[in-house]
């Protein structure tokens, strides 16, 4: 198993929702690095179809389907000025691609403008080349392959979007990312 420790600063411990949101964005990343990666086209329809049936709401509990080896396994630990995330998996090719997002999600983060609302924030992560290439185009890309419905895909894209907003806080001051 990998891990990719994650730390996040923050003056304040998010309130539980904000926090629930952060590692459910991490989750749902990971698995659309797994899923837009995998190459066998019906499988991956199947498994967009199972999770767009299940649902993204932050208390669906099941993950997509996925072989053993491609599930993550999230350990958060909240704390006072910040929390940590731990996230374990067997394959280290999508914890790595994830780490590189995370990476450029913070660096896109301190180049937003300050005091920016939601629309404004999505805007810029939106605009940002290192975010399209690493998430939302494999995503678009997979699910046209798999023939997903433009509602399905606008459903797959607002929990990118709340996965986005949740990560890139306007009350988080700095995202730490070390592999162990």
């Amino acid at each position: 198993m990998t891990e990719l420790h994650i730390k996040i600063n923050s003056p304040a411990m998010p309130i539980s929702t904000e926090f629930v949101r952060f590692f459910k964005g991490l989750e749902h990343f990971y698995y659309v690095i797994v899923l837009a990666s995998e190459p066998d086209a019906n499988q991956a329809a199947a498994a967009w179809r199972a999770w767009l049936a299940a649902g993204f709401n932050p208390a669906v509990r099941i993950a997509p389907p996925v072989d053993k080896a491609n599930r993550i396994k999230v350990d958060s630990r909240p704390g006072v000025g910040g929390f940590e995330i731990t996230l374990s998996a067997a394959n280290q090719e999508a914890l790595g691609r994830l780490r590189a997002l995370l990476e450029d999600l913070d660096a896109a983060r301190q180049s937003l403008p300050a005091g920016a609302g939601d629309a404004s924030r999505l805007a810029s992560l939106a605009e940002n080349r290192n975010v399209a290439q690493q998430l939302v185009l494999p995503l678009k890309n997979s699910l046209a392959r798999s023939q997903i419905p433009p509602d399905g895909v606008d459903s797959f894209m607002a929990m990118i979007h709340q996965g986005l907003l949740a990560i890139t806080a306007a009350e988080i001051t700095s995202i730490a990312v070390s592999s162990v």
